[in-house]
């Protein structure tokens, strides 16, 4: 349970594995769907480069054993991850932009990303897949509910569109002039919005 941090100090790169930040940081996270395969095929994948690369694999001592590191075995850093993201962005608005020509709209182009905000739409995903506010609370290693519900929650058009309608189907008269209720199993929970 430690994290790596990445400084410069006199303007030399030091990696350091460090405790994580709060109490809440110390937690077991289950896989979700196919984690754990894709885990062991990115270990096996880098166990493999440790052989190819031979003395040459820089992730030595206590970073010798990281399921993810560069073509050269050091660990993956933010800042390689960034560049992946904007990579993958770059290719989906190269796409759009072929793809509004061809059907003669305007294209909608992806917004640069960060690797945080990864952690923003898993977040928004659990609560939109119905899980429980203080399961997510715990996966997210959020000491406070608000730092979950209010910072990490947000709500997607059509999940905005969909809670609506629920409200809509609710108020509709029924035969008799009466006013439906909730319909038997539904979530008669607020959606919260943000920004």
């Amino acid at each position: 349970n430690r994290s790596l941090s990445c400084q410069y100090e006199y303007g030399k790169k030091m990696l350091r594995l460090l405790a994580p930040k709060t109490h809440n940081s110390y937690r077991k996270i289950l896989f979700f769907g196919e984690a754990e395969e894709m885990l062991l095929q990115q270990k096996a994948k880098t166990d493999s480069l440790k052989k190819v690369l031979g003395n040459r694999f820089r992730a030595t001592g206590e970073y010798a054993d990281l399921v993810f590191v560069t073509t050269m075995g050091s660990p993956v850093l933010r800042y390689h991850a960034e560049k992946e993201i904007k990579k993958v962005v770059k290719e989906i608005n190269e796409q759009e932009a072929f793809e509004s020509v061809q059907e003669q709209r305007e294209p909608h182009y992806f917004e640069d990303m960060y690797p945080h905000a990864i952690r923003h739409t898993f977040c928004s995903r659990c609560f939109e897949a119905g899980m429980q506010p203080k399961v997510v609370q715990s996966i997210m290693g959020h000491q406070h509910y608000s730092t979950t519900i209010d910072i990490y929650t947000h709500v997607s058009e059509s999940k905005y569109q969909e809670e609506i309608e629920k409200f809509g189907r609710a108020v509709e008269p029924e035969e008799g002039g009466s006013i439906k209720g909730p319909e038997k199993g539904t979530d008669t929970g607020m959606i919260q919005t943000f920004g």
